[in-house]
């Protein structure tokens, strides 16, 4: 049995540099996009947190300048994770 094995393995080694390689990926840019996504939702929820914290005790204008940040960490969130949508395709190579 293990001579079956053997020549199997063999075999393999012999064909494989006949074999055209295939390489799949999905590119990087997606995950770096996506990556930039998590952490604008993270600096949003931040900013979301401190304009409660100031509405609390009664500081309104830096509420609502915290709450603009929060807005607008939200927005470029939303635009990375499109971004990380249209640079999510598959990247096929063929070649040897």
């Amino acid at each position: 049995m293990r001579k079956v094995y053997s020549l199997g393995v063999a075999a393999f080694l012999i064909a494989s540099p006949a074999m055209a390689q295939v390489v799949i990926g999905g590119g990087n840019d997606a995950a770096r996009h996506e990556q930039r996504a998590q952490q604008d939702r993270y600096d949003a929820r931040s900013h979301a947190a401190q304009a409660q914290r100031d509405a609390a005790v009664g500081d309104y204008r830096s509420a609502a300048r915290e709450q603009h940040e929060a807005r607008h960490d939200m927005h470029d969130a939303r635009r990375q994770e499109h971004k990380a949508d249209r640079d999510g395709g598959v990247n096929l190579q063929f070649g040897r």
